[in-house]
């Protein structure tokens, strides 16, 4: 583990001081000012890996400050990187027919720093556009028909949210927001689908954000899995600090809800000893419908072998921040939205919350509403 941390600060420092150079050749004209510059992206780049390892180990209002500046760094390089990968390839085939970048400018200094200037006002619109996408979620309303008789029922609301990542950055009022949403949709059943922590759940305790779980209104339960940032951090803790304010945790378990139909939920899939999901849905009786609530969106055709009529994921983001969603795209069968496979009703959902920024260029905050017809 130590050689792999050792090989990502390599890379992470290398990646830092090529667009941090970068940037610094671009403002000539700035003279000695340009150590502000180099002050405010030191600064960044040193927050955001700090604040990576500190906040799983130290539980402070200080280790959340330092991530909270740390994460933003994490747009700022994405995007560096993005612009001086371009302005070097520009460089490269003007090169290649005898010509220099800047030979084409009669001031290129000045021409640099109005480059800058346009890069900077560029990645502050797309930070504002991203703060939004991150912190305001829309509802996302789905439509199924299960081809299963329950007595009683004829529909069935559910709501489901993913990746909420509750900790230094997500905290009390994203949370309250988000819960106001969903008692709105008047749910009748509502699942967490993993990732509800981020890593060390030491700061969801501290904030004391659990007793605004206890406001969701939903006459069958309200439910929750692990994800992989549980796995990371607590699980045990965490599962069992939900349950003190009425959500049901299902650790590779299955729930009869109300006597008509099973919920299943797994243990994410970087959990060790994992139960498959034949094992956890052979026992159970066939005529009933089956929701299967799996972080990880895989396995897909061993859960529609396996007889389940639903089956809820996240984690994928969607990507979160472009270009990220061309590359979950290709990781998953479906990395956001709907797809049926046999009976099967699969939803993978892009999350409600985000990791580190809370910023999304290549998705949107959803809460899904999932509207039930039996037939």
């Amino acid at each position: 583990m130590s050689v792999f941390i050792l090989i990502v600060l390599i890379i992470y420092v290398s990646v830092n001081t090529y667009i941090i150079l970068r940037g610094w050749q671009m403002l000539d004209m700035l003279g000695r000012y340009r150590s502000i510059y180099l002050a405010v992206t030191l600064t960044g780049a040193t927050a955001f890996f700090a604040g990576l390892i500190l906040k799983r180990v130290i539980d402070t209002p200080w280790t959340d400050a330092l991530w909270s500046v740390g994460s933003w760094w994490l747009v700022v390089f994405l995007y560096a990187l993005v612009a001086a990968l371009s302005f070097d390839l520009l460089r490269l085939a003007l090169w290649a027919f005898g010509k220099k970048l800047s030979a084409l400018a009669f001031d290129w200094p000045a021409l640099k720093l109005w480059l800058f200037a346009a890069f900077m006002t560029g990645l502050l619109i797309i930070a504002s556009v991203g703060y939004y996408n991150g912190t305001r979620a829309k509802v996302y309303t789905l439509d199924v028909v299960v081809q299963k008789n329950v007595p009683g029922y004829k529909k069935l609301n559910i709501v489901a949210v993913s990746d909420m990542h509750l900790g230094a950055i997500y905290a009390r009022g994203h949370l309250q927001r988000w819960i106001m949403q969903i008692n709105e949709l008047k749910p009748d059943i509502v699942f967490l689908v993993g990732d509800t922590f981020d890593d060390n759940p030491a700061p969801v305790f501290r904030k004391k954000m659990g007793e605004l779980f206890a406001q969701l209104q939903a006459p069958l339960g309200v439910y929750a899995v692990t994800g992989n940032h549980e796995m990371m951090g607590e699980p045990v803790a965490s599962m069992q600090y939900l349950s003190q304010y009425g959500v049901q945790p299902l650790l590779d378990t299955a729930v009869l809800v109300d006597n008509r139909f099973y919920v299943v939920g797994r243990m994410d899939r970087s959990a060790k000893g994992r139960k498959t999901i034949a094992e956890l849905i052979a026992p159970l009786d066939a005529t009933r419908p089956v929701i299967v609530l799996d972080h990880q969106p895989y396995e897909w055709d061993a859960i529609a072998a396996a007889g389940a009529d639903i089956s809820l994921s996240g984690h994928t983001h969607h990507g979160q921040l472009w270009p990220f969603s061309m590359v979950t795209q290709r990781m998953y069968e479906k990395d956001w939205g709907y797809l049926q496979k046999d009976r099967t009703h699969f939803y993978t959902s892009c999350g409600i919350g985000a990791w580190a920024a809370p910023v999304r260029t290549g998705s949107r905050s959803e809460i899904v509403l999932l509207c039930v017809k039996f037939s």
